[in-house]
């Protein structure tokens, strides 16, 4: 009778060990899921920084109203580079992506903005640069970018566009479903605008006229 008891005894023991190591084991597993599932939202979440433009090769620039963005080919996500960087850093970026440094570099004393710095790569894209508060180039004010500014890409490289694909070619139709717009006459042609701040010239007023000029921010157009 108490070898009996003594077993009975032995198996309750032996059941609470086991449901306490299953109990264990799932905590762990739930644990660790929660784990994952942290890292997972996390890495959704995840933006993309100057700096990470800088070191990787993955990116595509697109055009946007005063300013330029890249994009992640990988991610899809996009990562805004606004008017104000510095000249330097500003090259750095573009040349990053582009994969090509500028093909032209200098100041025009000649706009109406007064003295801008700027560099032109061989796919029809300048950025405009200028002293902020100062007219003098001797001025100790660093060069900021300002402006930007797309024009008929004369070396067949891939051209640069805004998210909805608009870009140098694409005709007035197309810029019209993408975008509300003004078109007027003026000494540089047909001109057209956005609310947001884009502009740019249509090589005639139908709605198969292309688009041979765009900018945004600071310009040198002559009127």
């Amino acid at each position: 009778m108490k070898f009996s008891s003594f077993l009975i005894l032995i198996s309750v023991l032996l059941l609470n060990c086991q449901n306490k190591d299953n109990q264990a084991t799932k905590a762990a597993i739930k644990k660790k899921a929660d784990t994952l599932q942290i890292v997972e939202d996390s890495n959704q979440k995840t933006t993309d920084s100057v700096t990470a433009i800088k070191s990787q090769k993955t990116h595509q620039l697109i055009l946007t109203s005063n300013a330029l963005q890249a994009i992640n080919t990988t991610t899809g996500s996009t990562t805004e580079i606004p008017f104000g960087k510095p000249f330097d850093e500003m090259k750095e970026i573009v040349t990053r992506i582009l994969q090509s440094k500028p093909i032209s570099e200098g100041i025009n004393a000649e706009c109406g903005a007064g003295r801008l710095k700027m560099a032109s790569w061989n796919n029809g894209l300048t950025l405009v640069f200028q002293k902020k508060g100062a007219q003098s180039v001797e001025s100790e004010s660093p060069w900021e970018f300002a402006g930007w500014y797309v024009s008929l890409n004369p070396r067949n490289t891939t051209k640069i566009t805004t998210m909805s694909g608009i870009g140098i070619g694409s005709t007035r139709g197309e810029m019209e479903s993408a975008y509300v717009i003004i078109v007027k006459k003026s000494s540089l042609g047909y001109e057209f605008s956005t609310t947001s701040g884009l502009y740019g010239i249509f090589d005639g007023m139908g709605k198969e006229a292309k688009i041979t000029n765009m900018w945004s921010g600071v310009s040198c157009n002559f009127r």
